[in-house]
């Protein structure tokens, strides 16, 4: 990765790196400030105004933003996560300009028209409720809720609907000026560029952006043990989710984790697919997967299955899941598992898009970007004693846990044992 970097003198980060095999380029602006950095009583706000940020700027109507992003053939879209905002677009190199003009208006120039504040609220509100109609996402919450408990981490990125509701014109205007100021920004673009005629794009447009971020409080999560089980009248499956603690995505001990979790449940030859899906034919979506925030992570197992079979498969992971504290994991194991990660991880790298956001990414944890081969060197560093070791600290009785959601009636008789 040949990334450049270079800072405005208002504290603004902007990365480039130049693809010039390909004829187009992947813009973004990130916001280095998500869910986890909000006041309990604003909970979503960071998610409300990722929304509202896309109806209308005082140039151009939420109508005139669609047309234009449509006229260029670009692709335009945000997210939001626990700690970071990111806004991208994506167009041909030869409409750079317009791409350039239609974020910047997003991020810089935002209406906030009272109708659109209105209906966008109840867009929201849908999208909570759809979560609650969808037991997949909803048993994931649960869980993250309870294990992260009274913790800005364990909050819903979305927030509750009595917040949402509660949140006026005034306060979304007020949190967006503080946030959206310049050292809490990155605008990150790969694709066929010029660094030069990047940077001066950039400073056209965000150089006379004011303001100084606020120091964030954050502290480290504490983890609780939990188990919950949630009656949910009518669905044909139960949806379990077990979990533990994981490396933070600053450790280097990631790259283990990384590795336990693809032998685990990470991809179709891992241990957890082939148990139950392929060999007792249990449940049609099983895999494990890790959450990695700044200070703290989650590794998390997903399973959906009968109401009859739930225990069975409880007991299949749970004992998988001891199984790596006792047994070291294989030799071919091991390198099945690097080979595939490091497969996913350069094939990623094709995309324009992939690019820009690990780039992002890279800068907003480490201020650093580690190139491919030294990411490559380190997961080939990862030995049989490291995956036994970070299995014994996370697979402890102290914090693997539980979460269920299905017609399970006053069943509440599920445990873990790990056979150990």
């Amino acid at each position: 990765m040949s990334v450049r970097r270079e800072k405005l003198k208002n504290g603004l980060t902007i990365l480039t790196e130049n693809l010039p095999h390909l004829r187009s380029v992947a813009l973004s602006v990130w916001i280095r400030r998500g869910s986890r950095h909000e006041a309990a009583e604003r909970s979503g706000i960071s998610h409300f105004l990722e929304h509202l940020l896309f109806k209308g700027t005082r140039k151009r109507s939420a109508r005139q933003l669609a047309l234009d992003i449509d006229a260029i053939g670009g692709q335009m879209d945000a997210f939001t996560s626990r700690e970071y905002v990111g806004f991208y677009v994506k167009a041909l190199d030869s409409h750079l300009p317009e791409a350039l003009d239609l974020l910047s208006e997003i991020v810089l120039l935002p209406s906030f028209p009272g109708p659109e504040i209105d209906r966008e609220r109840n867009v929201i509100c849908e999208e909570i409720a759809m979560t609650e109609d969808t037991p997949g996402d909803l048993v994931h919450d649960l869980f993250i809720e309870n294990f992260w408990k009274n913790h800005p981490l364990g909050r819903s990125i979305s927030g509750t609907k009595k917040i949402i509701r509660s949140l006026g014109r005034a306060t979304l205007l007020r949190y967006f000026r503080k946030v959206y100021v310049p050292e809490n920004m990155v605008v990150a673009a790969t694709g066929h560029l010029d660094h030069r005629q990047i940077v001066d794009m950039v400073a056209e447009r965000f150089s006379a952006l004011k303001g100084t971020a606020d120091p964030p409080d954050i502290q480290a999560p504490t983890p609780c043990r939990l188990k919950r089980v949630r009656h949910k009248a009518n669905l044909e499956q139960t949806h379990i989710c077990i979990g533990t603690i994981s490396p933070p995505v600053t450790s280097s001990r990631r790259f283990a984790a990384v590795v336990l979790s693809t032998i685990l449940g990470g991809n179709l030859s891992s241990r957890l697919f082939q148990k139950i899906r392929e060999k007792h034919g249990l449940a049609y979506n099983v895999y494990s997967s890790l959450n990695m925030h700044q200070d703290a992570g989650m590794l998390l197992i997903y399973a959906a299955t009968g109401k009859a079979t739930a225990h069975r498969v409880v007991d299949m992971i749970a004992e998988e899941c001891g199984s790596f504290r006792k047994d070291s994991v294989t030799a071919n194991e091991l390198k099945h598992a690097k080979e595939n990660i490091k497969g996913s991880l350069v094939l990623s790298l094709e995309s324009s898009s992939s690019r820009m956001m690990q780039m992002a990414q890279q800068e907003i944890y480490f201020q650093h970007q580690y190139p491919i081969g030294d990411i490559l060197a380190a997961l080939d560093r990862v030995t049989q004693d490291d995956i036994g070791a970070l299995a014994r600290e996370i697979f402890d009785e102290r914090y693997l846990s539980l979460a269920l959601i299905g017609d399970l009636g006053k069943d509440r008789s599920f445990s873990l044992n790990m056979n150990l």
